[in-house]
């Protein structure tokens, strides 16, 4: 039987804690884990829990920011280096979301988890991301390279709902008649939301 354990490195204990709960969040979602599975999971005791990080609520925050921060770290240092707004980015942008969720299939299990259970809790990264991604996209209308006539904030909820949709019900649509693979549909996915958001004549 595993007993619980204690350390005089509290960012280590605080890391094997949030490696525990990502685990057993991917696995089994927020509402069915328990404080005492995630102290026997992380060998430590509930009250240590507690002391890191407050209430299991607060612990499934920081765990979903932690597992977003990579994707938030890149898209910002993207908008940093691209200078002039232009339609090019926010091709990039999701490229690179797109791949974010292809190679980190625990995070997309986790945003399955909290469409599921309901959570509309969106953290301050993915407001922060979100704000900063609709901002540029209304100076790119601005200079003319991409429609005027469409929300930006609506553009970033269509290309994210598509890719996230795309690997949270890969099980079921991989066997439909013609399906292609992920890079094959990215390909098509973007000439027709490139397309889309193109101003016309």
């Amino acid at each position: 039987m595993t007993t619980p354990t204690t350390t005089r490195d509290p960012e280590l204990t605080r890391a094997r804690i949030l490696d525990a709960a990502e685990a057993l969040f991917v696995a089994q979602g927020f509402s069915s884990v328990t404080m005492s599975q995630l102290a026997k999971a992380a060998e430590v005791t509930k009250s240590l829990i507690h002391h890191h990080f407050g209430s299991k609520e607060q612990l499934w925050g920081v765990v979903k920011d932690r597992a977003f921060e990579r994707y938030f770290a890149a898209q910002m240092a993207l908008f940093e280096e691209a200078g002039e707004p232009d339609a090019l980015l926010l091709r990039r942008s999701v490229e690179a979301y797109f791949h974010f969720l292809r190679d980190n299939p625990g995070v997309v299990r986790l945003f399955a988890w909290t469409h599921l259970e309901g959570d509309n809790h969106c953290s301050e990264l993915d407001n922060q991301l979100v704000g900063a991604g609709a901002e540029w996209i209304r100076q790119t209308q601005l200079r003319g390279l991409l429609r005027d006539d469409l929300n930006p904030t609506h553009i970033i909820g269509v290309f994210v709902m598509s890719c996230t949709q795309w690997f949270e019900a890969k099980c079921h649509h991989q066997h439909w008649p013609g399906m292609g693979s992920d890079e094959a549909f990215l390909e098509d996915f973007l000439k027709i939301f490139m397309e889309g958001v193109t101003p016309r004549g």
